[in-house]
């Protein structure tokens, strides 16, 4: 069982859960996980409390619960590559030439996302982990089905049906996540794919190209995170969600069909209930 320890500060008394390996795989296995899965995992691991052994503590209870003929995948996202001009950048006009000129190209072992849980880090510095070759929607893996998972990602539409979420979906995978919202959980927006009715973008990237840097532009569509909450909530009424603390913060275990499936249906009707309004 996690245990509460309180660790004096200058400034106030501060409760921190304290968890050891043990701890999480029993967590782990209350939740569902079980040998043989294929997992995608997110996690914000601030929120978990202190672990004993850090990030690689997770990582390997997290690799001994799916065990060597499961798999476990993560997102490794570096979205700060996105062009400066495109929608959602922060960096001021004036630099736009200067990132360009300057940026280095998507790596998969030297790249790492700015805004990514440490845990995806760590992730990746681990043996047998595989990453796919997106300079935004990058995914890591480990397992039986790393290679299948996340070899030919499609850089147009980087998270549609041909991309790993659409490969973890086909191996009837699972979604866990440790400490963090539904609206962080990637998987809900492979269904928007699958909906289809809404507006495609042109954003650009920085990767390497014969040697060069290229700015490559790609497809894609605006994977807002409004409704997703919903979704979940939605979910747990139907009672396919399963849930337990870890930590501190409740965390999440639910099929990655029924997630998609749930996800699928409410934006169709967001999308039934706009077009009626605006007849």
């Amino acid at each position: 069982m996690a245990k509460q320890f309180t660790y004096i500060t200058l400034d106030e008394e501060l409760e921190t859960v304290v968890l050891n390996k043990k701890d999480v795989l029993e967590k782990l296995k209350h939740l569902g996980v079980r040998k043989g899965m294929v997992l995608l995992v997110q996690a914000n691991t601030k929120k978990l409390g202190h672990l004993i052994g850090g990030e690689q503590m997770l990582i390997e209870a997290l690799l001994e619960s799916v065990g060597y003929e499961g798999t476990i995948v993560m997102p490794t996202f570096t979205k700060e590559l996105l062009d400066p001009a495109c929608p959602g950048s922060k960096i001021a006009r004036t630099y736009w030439n200067d990132v360009r000129e300057y940026a280095l190209p998507f790596d998969k072992k030297l790249t790492v996302s700015k805004d990514g849980d440490l845990l995806t880090d760590q992730f990746l510095r681990n043996e047998g982990v595989v990453r796919s070759y997106h300079p935004l929607y990058s995914f890591a893996a480990w397992g039986k089905y790393a290679k299948v998972i996340c070899n030919e990602h499609p850089l147009h539409f980087g998270l549609n049906e041909d991309s790993p979420l659409g490969k973890i979906v086909n191996f009837n995978g699972y979604v866990v996540t440790l400490g963090c919202e539904y609206n962080e959980c990637v998987i809900f927006q492979l269904a928007r794919h699958k909906v289809g009715n809404f507006p495609i973008r042109i954003i650009s990237a920085p990767i390497k190209s014969n040697n060069c840097v290229q700015w490559k532009d790609m497809l894609d569509i605006d994977y807002e995170q409004q409704g997703i909450e919903e979704i979940g909530k939605n979910m747990e009424d139907k009672c396919v969600v399963k849930s337990c603390f870890i930590g501190s913060v409740k965390s999440h275990f639910f099929s990655s069909k029924e997630a998609v499936s749930s996800a699928t249906t409410f934006f169709q009707i967001q999308n039934d209930e706009i077009r009626m309004s605006t007849k």
